[in-house]
């Protein structure tokens, strides 16, 4: 292991959990929840996706191959969550579904699939194999606190907004989760169409 190789690892790693572009989403889902309860939410979230990210570092190529899964499936399931969960946020949720959400929302969607996710899954896994476990480890680790530190300085970035203004970005930001979903199912159905393609051939 060598200081270039896990920086290197950090910010490739680092790239793909994108806190600071789901800071908004982390926001628009725990802005209902008191001060405690919102900062506990959060971190429940980093805590379960490096749990999840360190399981797939461990075991995630077996793990696949033994339930014939592959990373498309994976990205296809995952754009289906956010793209339901996208709507939500667009149309508003009942009082049923905001009770639900409280009770599951640090496991989906935070931790999984915006966090530990198809792209960070393979990342880790990819990391493992170009520079060692304790790399891929270590990356997940920093980047978990790196991650925590951003999410929850999530709701500062909104104040400035008023109440309004963090509805309509609520809004916007709930178009773009499903846009994203919407491309991580377009990606995952062309790489299944590909490959077929290619073992055709």
């Amino acid at each position: 292991m060598t200081i270039a190789s896990l920086f290197q690892a950090i910010i490739m790693l680092f790239i793909i959990l994108d806190p600071i572009g789901n800071a908004p989403l982390f926001y628009g889902y725990t802005k209902d929840m008191g001060e405690g309860e919102r900062r506990r939410t959060i971190l429940y979230s980093i805590i379960i996706a490096s749990s999840l990210l360190i399981f797939f570092a461990l075991f995630g190529e077996p793990f696949f191959r033994y339930f014939g899964i592959t990373t498309s499936d994976f990205r296809i399931a995952g754009g289906i969550i956010l793209f339901i969960y996208g709507l939500w946020g667009v149309f508003g949720n009942t009082e049923v579904e905001i009770v639900r959400e409280r009770e599951s929302l640090a496991i989906v969607p935070l931790a999984t699939p915006l966090l530990a996710g198809p792209g960070s899954i393979t990342t880790v896994i990819y990391i493992k194999y170009s520079w060692g476990l304790m790399v891929s480890l270590i990356s997940i680790v920093i980047d978990g606190l790196l991650a925590l530190a951003i999410l929850m300085a999530g709701e500062k970035l909104f104040k400035i907004f008023g109440s309004k203004g963090s509805i309509f970005l609520i809004k916007l930001f709930s178009m773009i989760l499903m846009a994203i979903a919407v491309g991580m199912i377009r990606q995952g159905i062309t790489e299944i169409i590909q490959g077929n393609l290619n073992s055709g051939m």
